[in-house]
């Protein structure tokens, strides 16, 4: 049973991965019926989001960004302008703080010219997170050495917490710490934050705005950029690891259709549920 269990794993990813291509092909033939027909097909816009990215990895990486450059815009995390017509932008982010974003990723950005946010845990600066204790965090000497023009710092709580199962108290306060202690050190406004392990509802966006965040970030995968004043906005995850074939669907947008079947999902076991339920009640009605 584990077994086949761990086999069915194992083929989520190509799964995913064959699915994927088959919805970008879909893409692509539609925007090419529009150039056909003399239309201009509508703009689309992605943000990538990272965790590691290892010395071991580092030239992976590059390479996924000069792909990157080379079919997309790269714009930051915080665009506001409308898209133009027939564009692709895709905006690079990363998660956690870890090292590595400041001595691998960022100065191959820096020398790529291309922006990036790293969303960062307040209370761990120089230390390692449960979840993921590979890697300890940047410090604040390090934060401040890596924040520039290109390179913008945005929240990921004060303590890394899961925002859906917080009260009201400790959400605003996970908010407005981490916040404040990263306009301390790196003494700019932070309007940008991400929620941890994508874990949100409409409870915890309301206290984001109400914190002040001008744009909050998911793990949905899901198109970005479609108006100026967006406030939620998905990320595709990535890794150094990638396939080439899989980094580029994904660049293209062509996983946004798993949200949808997360749904889809949910519901038909919503509804088996209570088809079970329905059963379990009718036999036992019959048998008293």
């Amino acid at each position: 049973m584990v077994k086949r269990f761990g086999g069915l794993a194992m083929l989520k990813r190509p799964i995913k991965l064959l699915i994927s291509f088959c919805f970008y092909l879909g893409l692509e033939g539609r925007r090419l019926a529009l150039y056909v027909l003399g239309k201009t097909p509508p703009s689309s816009g992605v943000v990538l989001y990272y965790h590691h990215v290892t010395q071991a990895h580092c030239d992976r990486f590059v390479r996924q960004m000069q792909h990157l450059r080379r079919y997309v815009q790269p714009v930051r995390a915080d665009h506001r302008a409308w898209l133009a017509p027939g564009t692709r932008v895709a905006a690079v982010t990363f998660d956690d703080g870890y090292l590595s974003t400041f001595e691998n990723a960022a100065p191959e950005l820096e020398r790529l010219g291309i922006p990036a946010t790293v969303f960062v845990v307040s209370d761990f600066l120089g230390q390692r997170l449960k979840s993921d204790p590979s890697e300890r965090l940047m410090t604040s000497e390090e934060l401040r050495r890596m924040a520039s023009d290109l390179i913008a710092i945005g929240s990921h709580t004060a303590s890394h917490t899961r925002m859906s199962a917080v009260d009201e108290n400790q959400g605003r306060d996970e908010l407005q710490r981490s916040r404040r202690t990263f306009e301390q050190i790196l003494g700019r406004d932070i309007t940008l934050f991400c929620f941890p392990f994508g874990s949100y509802n409409s409870e915890a966006l309301q206290w984001c705005a109400e914190a002040g965040y001008q744009r909050v970030f998911t793990c949905d995968p899901t198109l970005a950029f479609r108006a100026p004043d967006e406030f939620v906005t998905g990320r595709v995850a990535v890794e150094p690891t990638d396939w080439p074939l899989e980094f580029h669907l994904k660049l293209m947008g062509a996983y946004r259709w798993l949200p949808a079947a997360f749904a889809l999902k949910s519901r038909i076991l919503q509804r088996l549920g209570a088809k079970m339920i329905s059963s379990s009640g009718s036999s036992a009605d019959f048998a008293a």
